[in-house]
């Protein structure tokens, strides 16, 4: 009787989402609902994180306190080869869709084949397709923040076995379709491994990622359609997760390559890994329809070829990478998943040491060119003058950030984490601010 009653409450959450990151369970729900004549399976799960940070800064202050940083409602269905999940974050004190895909699967004889429609992360990530509940650190790397894609509405093909995986889709730019102006651009992305070691001692993996996008929304401004890109990365942490001082914007941006390369070995009590991506970004703009809207004006120009010596337009490169390890001193063994090539959360009363080093490289500077700071722009030699109007430097900072951690699982439900991080900041805008110390500590449970 009480399967009866508690089975529409359930499907009535999981509705009324539909209304209204392996991105999917970090551990195996507990409320489950299943049919075996139909073959049907429901389940339900939550997962809440509260942190609390304390902040040392040379200059400008962050703010210490402590914060809700997740707060989620998770529900699945399966039935036969098919399953659907639907992931929803009210964190911040309100509605946020996360994760929401259809996936069938499909048992071949060289390994397993997916096909995959929804809302979910690009797969040209490793740490971005890693679940914040499965990490083994209170916050993704400064350079994964950076320059790994996101979440994205597609679809994708993935296939893997013991010694292969294979993951590659297509993406839109906007889930809704809503930007202010432009239609949508397009995206591909892919992620490719091999595991020359794979059992149940240990397993190393490597692998490559790419990702091509194409920038097609925006805003218009002189009935031109000006397209922007936002890189950035909060100081590996969520209370004040500001990104005001690793960041950078890139008007114009049209298309964007993101090259990556990733290793992974873990034995029972050991694992290490890490990431390098590279980005390089191209732009784009209507410079003759700009020409013309400034004739006349204070700003006009002479000759379209004078405006684009004044307003020159270039390319821009960034890099970054982080490498990371963890000793478990006990509790049960690592585990790693064939279906993501991923690592697997703690699982259990587990008690580990974790250590991370990263670097964000978000400067891509003109030679000669100095900073003024009463102007927030880059000058040839340092001089202050009207020509060029723009430069094509980008100061978005370069960042060096070393993280030490322990980690405590009461069970496999409850948690706490405690990390220390310095962060090393080279910007030129904040030229006072060098040296930030991030001690935080998070306690979380999900089920």
């Amino acid at each position: 009787m009480k399967k009866y009653i508690l089975m529409p409450v359930l499907a009535a959450l999981s509705l009324s989402g539909s209304v209204a990151q392996a991105q999917d369970f970090d551990n195996k729900p507990v409320v489950n609902v299943s049919n075996s004549k139909e073959n049907l399976n429901f389940t339900i799960g939550a997962r809440f994180m509260m942190d609390g940070a304390y902040y040392h800064s040379d200059f400008t202050p962050v703010k210490s306190g402590a914060a809700i940083t997740d707060a989620r409602i998770r529900t699945s269905m399966s039935y036969e080869d098919w399953y659907f999940y639907a992931d929803f974050d009210f964190s911040k004190g309100k509605f946020s869709q996360k994760n929401i895909f259809l996936q069938y699967s499909q048992e071949g004889a060289k390994g397993t084949h997916r096909f995959k429609a929804g809302y979910y992360n690009n797969p040209a990530s490793m740490a971005n397709n890693t679940s914040r509940g499965s990490l083994h650190f209170i916050s993704r790397s400064a350079a994964a923040n950076a320059f790994s894609p996101s979440r994205e509405l597609g679809l994708s093909y993935i296939f893997y076995n013991n010694h292969f995986f294979a993951n590659q889709g297509v993406f839109a730019e906007n889930k809704y379709n809503d930007q202010p102006s432009g239609y949508q651009g397009m995206s591909f992305g892919g992620r490719w491994v091999w595991r020359p070691i794979n059992n149940e001692d240990r397993t190393f993996h490597v692998g490559a990622a790419f990702r091509y996008a194409n920038i097609a929304t925006g805003v218009v401004e002189n009935n031109v359609l000006k397209t922007e890109l936002d890189l950035g990365s909060s100081l590996e942490t969520y209370v004040d997760a500001t990104q005001d001082f690793l960041s950078a914007k890139l008007p114009w941006a049209k298309n964007v390559f993101d090259v990556g390369a990733e290793f992974l070995y873990k034995t029972d009590n050991f694992f290490t890994r890490g990431e390098y991506m590279y980005k390089h970004v191209t732009k784009e703009r209507d410079d003759q329809a700009l020409f013309e809207a400034n004739l006349g004006s204070i700003d006009s120009w002479g000759s379209l070829e004078a405006w684009q010596k004044g307003n020159p337009l270039g390319e821009n490169s960034f890099h970054g990478a982080y490498i990371e390890a963890g000793y478990k001193i006990f509790g049960d063994p690592y585990q790693y998943s064939n279906s993501d090539a991923l690592l697997k959360g703690l699982n259990g009363r587990a008690l580990e040491v974790v250590a991370r080093y990263s670097y964000t490289g978000l400067n891509d500077l003109v030679e000669g060119e100095k900073y003024i700071p009463g102007r927030d722009q880059y000058y040839p030699n340092g001089i202050l003058a009207d020509y060029p109007a723009t430069s094509l430097s980008v100061g978005g900072g370069n960042m060096h950030s070393a993280t030490l951690g322990v980690n405590y699982s009461f069970n496999k439900f409850a948690q706490v984490m405690l990390s220390y991080t310095y962060n090393r900041l080279d910007r030129d805008k904040f030229q006072y601010d060098k040296n930030f110390h991030v001690l935080q500590a998070r306690l979380m449970f999900q089920f």
